[in-house]
């Protein structure tokens, strides 16, 4: 059964080394597709293709590459970044006639800092060149110890045909072991190109990548948050109902203007998602790293790199102002790997794994690049033990999803899952089944939605019992410590106030336990003195002889021993304080109040008149009764009527 695998292809090389001439050789397209571009012979704006190859398992597989041909000229090198983002092979072009130049060089930097793994290096104009077998040694030895060092290189020329098909054969040779690009349920299209046709609407163009996109599907354009659905989608100007990743893509999106400096829109550098893809933000933490090599005609890659230095940042199709700071030293030299801040001048959608190039603020340098470690960074504490620790763990495990999971619970204490995870290039599913595995290996703990650093909850765990037993020692007489004390006690261990409540579930485990508004250990006993304890029976038993007309405060506290009696019924839960003068007992307050609300759900609506009499009680019992019935939501009062809330 034959399939298709879909590539992308970027071409890379000095201006005038045939780049253009070449893919027309390979694919019969001509990329310049502008007028100035053709009238002089120099490519300004990125330029597309499609090539078709055999793949060498046969069986009639075959290899569907989109090719993306960059401008080779200084001035264009935004551009350039611009089109070779997402890559599965660069085509490296040099001329036989004039050898490695200075856009060949800075080429090679952004392709290394852009991780491109494979390569095939086109020696174009063969048939200018003077001694073939020295230039082909000449560019071997100027790609010795860069990631092109193993790739082959190709004696070609676009005038006479010699060496394509066998240029071809090594593109096949470098992409039959590609994997396909991931399908992780996470749509990425960096928009490179946005344009308007008449009777359809916006256009857009761009290499779909993190998942698939299908005809009806809602996106949302990023930064700007602007929603949209896409009509229609073609591959290679041919319709279909689905796109998947790796493949050249053009969206027809309705929704959207193009872009321009007066309205908002799609253009160049933005970014469309699935709806509830993460908002943009405006601070990243990466690694950087700069080449040792350095960049002819470019004194900006000879000279170190000082924190705090404004930079242009390439990141998918798009460049964003920003400024660098490093987290562990002043300056950054050629050779050096550093952990660093980027504070966007704007928010950027951004996931963790991300590659990205450094330019200088003046756009003539391309100083370093960097992979995103933390896609939604704070800038508190960047230099802290727990934040050092977590971006080296991350800097050296990125390819492993526990890891990435376990440095960020470790720093955070306190993760929700679906937020994090969400700006990870990994599936929901293998985000689960990842979680799955570490709580079963007790690595991590959970709580509610949240995933916990277990030392650090079993440290709050222990302060809460620490306050209650500290509680119970200093107040052998009352029932247990407030809830709203221990809020206060622990909110400061707590990165989210909403897991208090899963907190007083966990205490079970150790036998502390709520008891309505107050907490106490299980095996705690309030003592009260003989005399007041005695006080205490007296008054329940005083209580309970009229449930509903209760004997007022200064009949039940005639001495200090009956007012510590009653403080202490009122605090243990067994007694309710109406107001001031009138307390009762917490059973009959129970039962009152479920009376009251039976009334009014039975009639509508009464007249504290109607209730008292129902209840069988007086004014003095059924006004604050029904105040703190107010107070709670229960009921709601309108002039003279209670309704239910």
């Amino acid at each position: 059964m034959s399939s298709k695998q879909h590539f992308i292809l970027g071409t890379a090389g000095h201006i005038d080394h045939g780049k253009s001439s070449l893919v027309r050789a390979l694919t019969g397209t001509d990329p310049d597709r502008l007028p100035e571009e053709q009238r002089r012979g120099v490519t300004i704006e990125l330029g597309f293709a499609h090539l078709t190859l055999p793949n060498p398992a046969g069986q009639g597989n075959v290899m569907e590459l989109g090719i993306v041909d960059v401008p080779g000229h200084a001035d264009f090198v935004n551009n350039m970044v611009a089109g070779v983002g997402g890559m599965d092979v660069a085509l490296f072009v040099v001329a036989a006639d004039d050898g490695w130049m200075p856009q060949s060089e800075e080429h090679l930097h952004i392709l290394t800092y852009l991780g491109v793994e494979r390569a095939v290096v086109a020696l174009t104009k063969s048939d200018l060149a003077e001694d073939l077998e020295f230039s082909l040694e000449f560019v071997k030895d100027g790609l010795s110890g860069t990631i092109l060092e193993q790739a082959p290189v190709i004696p070609v020329s676009s005038t006479t045909g010699d060496g394509i098909d066998v240029l071809r054969e090594a593109l096949s040779t470098q992409l039959a072991t590609a994997p396909s690009a991931p399908n992780f349920g996470k749509p990425l299209l960096p928009v490179d190109r946005a344009f308007s046709v008449k009777g359809i609407g916006t256009v857009v163009t761009g290499t779909l990548s993190g998942g698939a996109l299908a005809v009806g599907d809602q996106l949302t354009l990023q930064p700007s948050g602007l929603s949209t659905h896409v009509r229609a989608i073609q591959n290679h100007s041919a319709a279909v109902e689905r796109a998947e990743p790796g493949m050249r893509t053009a969206l027809n999106v309705p929704d959207l203007h193009v872009g321009t400096r007066e309205r908002q829109g799609v253009r160049r550098g933005t970014l469309l998602t699935a709806i509830g893809a993460p908002p943009p933000h405006d601070t990243i933490n990466i690694q950087v790293k700069r080449m040792e090599r350095t960049i002819p005609g470019q004194l900006g890659t000879k000279r170190d790199l000082p924190s705090g230095r404004r930079v242009r940042v390439h990141h998918g199709s798009g460049v964003i102002g920003a400024r660098l700071f490093l987290i562990e030293q002043k300056s950054l030299s050629p050779g050096e790997v550093a952990l660093a801040q980027l504070r966007l001048d704007d928010p950027h959608a951004m996931m963790v794994g991300d590659r990205l190039v450094l330019r200088d603020w003046s756009g003539e340098a391309t100083l370093g690049g960097g992979v995103i470690l933390d896609a939604a960074a704070s800038r508190k504490k960047i230099g802290s033990e727990e934040q050092l620790r977590f971006l080296r763990t991350r800097a050296d495990g990125l390819g492993d999803l526990s890891l990435l999971l376990a440095s960020v619970i470790e720093r955070d204490r306190l993760v929700d899952i679906a937020e994090e995870a969400s700006r990870f290039k990994y599936s929901e599913q293998e985000v689960d089944t990842t979680v799955e595995e570490m709580l079963a290996a007790e690595r991590i703990g959970k709580i509610s939605s949240y995933l916990c650093d277990l030392s650090w909850w079993e440290s709050v765990l222990d302060r809460a019992c620490n306050l209650v037993g500290a509680y119970h020692k200093k107040h052998t007489d009352l029932p247990g410590l407030s809830l709203e004390d221990l809020r206060l006690g622990i909110i400061h261990l707590l990165p989210d106030p909403a897991i208090f409540d899963a907190l007083l579930e966990s205490l079970k485990d150790r036998q502390v336990s709520q008891h309505g508004t107050y907490i106490a250990n299980d095996s705690f006993t309030p003592t009260l003195e003989a005399e007041v304890r005695q006080a205490a029976d007296h008054i329940q038993e005083a209580l309970k002889s009229q449930p509903m007309n209760p004997p007022g405060r200064a009949e039940l506290c005639v001495c200090g021993n009956s007012r510590r009696a009653l403080s202490f019924l009122v605090r243990s839960g067994l007694a309710v304080e109406l107001s001031e003068k009138v307390v009762i007992l917490a059973d009959v307050h129970k039962k009152a109040s479920e009376q009251v609300l039976a009334f009014l759900d039975q009639h509508g609506r009464a007249t504290a008149s109607d209730l008292r009499q129902h209840l069988e009680t007086s004014r003095r019992v059924i006004m604050p009764l029904l105040e703190r019935m107010d107070a709670e939501g229960k009921t709601r009062r309108d002039g003279d009527y209670r309704t239910l809330a």
